[in-house]
């Protein structure tokens, strides 16, 4: 098996701030309009104060859109395994800018219509140029194998979602220790779907694993994270929900092993296992 690129929360951390500021200019460079607006307010032209203004809303509306566009295109790129965007945000917010560049053309500063048509056309262009479209294709990494591409895309999605549950909850336990085994837990699920990502085959090997221990790891930690939250927590409890995690990440640990050696995992022991201690902790 190729060697797996480890997942980096700095990276991901980098990507969104890449995306986030993405565009930025879409919402700097209407400023004017605003002012104008302001400005037309002062002075009791009424009709020329909506048009600024609506000109102004026109182009923030697809600016906003714009941002969603390019935050979906960063999830795409991140991933190997991944469904093109089912709404077309960029496409969406590229119409609305030529839309309102034309408008603000013809109404606020009097062009005429064909002139106001070729800015509008001038300013797709220039969206386009700038920015690209949506991607239109799910990528599905040349998969040929006895798993559908839509298998492996939607079985790493729902173990994401499954991980983001148990992060939300971690940020509602103000315990260092426990904090510390959480983080470690969802970092090693993303290395394993990352080990998933590169050789897809291991899917069936690993389904069982992600969908029993991400689902028992998330309902575990949303229970004592809402417990932890009516401060209803005792020494007891602590202690158990500190065993049950260091079981989790060794099993973690296991799991990833096995997968990169292509070998096979007892998961029906590790999960028989897994289900007895969190009945008998008291805190599935």
């Amino acid at each position: 098996m190729s060697s797996a690129k480890r997942y980096s929360p700095e990276e991901k951390a980098i990507s969104k701030v890449k995306y986030s500021l993405k565009g930025l200019l879409l919402f700097i460079l209407p400023m004017p309009l605003l002012i104008a607006a302001i400005a037309s307010l002062v002075r009791g032209e009424i009709l020329h104060t909506f048009i600024s203004a609506g000109a102004f809303v026109g182009f923030m509306v697809a600016a906003t859109v714009a941002r969603e566009g390019f935050k979906r295109e960063g999830q795409y790129n991140r991933r190997r395994f991944a469904k093109a965007p089912s709404t077309p945000f960029k496409t969406v917010a590229a119409l609305l800018l030529a839309t309102s560049t034309g408008l603000t053309s013809m109404f606020a500063t009097n062009n005429s219509l064909p002139e106001s048509v070729l800015l509008g056309a001038a300013a797709l262009l220039g969206f386009y140029l700038s920015y690209g479209l949506d991607p239109n294709k799910d990528k599905t990494g040349g998969i040929s194998l006895n798993v559908s591409a839509d298998e492996v895309i939607d079985a790493l999605e729902a173990a994401e979602v499954k991980i983001l549950g148990i992060e939300t909850a971690r940020k509602r336990i103000n315990n260092l220790e426990l904090d510390q085994h959480l983080k470690r837990i969802v970092k090693k699920a993303r290395d394993i779907l990352v080990v998933i990502e590169e050789d897809p085959k291991d899917l069936d090997r690993a389904r069982k694993f992600l969908k029993v221990y991400l689902e028992g790891t998330q309902r575990v930690t949303e229970s004592y994270a809402k417990t932890y939250g009516k401060e209803a927590t005792t020494d007891v409890l602590d202690a158990n929900f500190k065993r049950v995690l260091s079981a989790i990440e060794k099993t973690f640990d296991e799991q990833q092993e096995k997968l990169k050696e292509n070998d096979r995992f007892d998961l029906d022991v590790k999960i028989e296992v897994l289900e007895t201690q969190l009945k008998q902790e008291g805190i599935s």
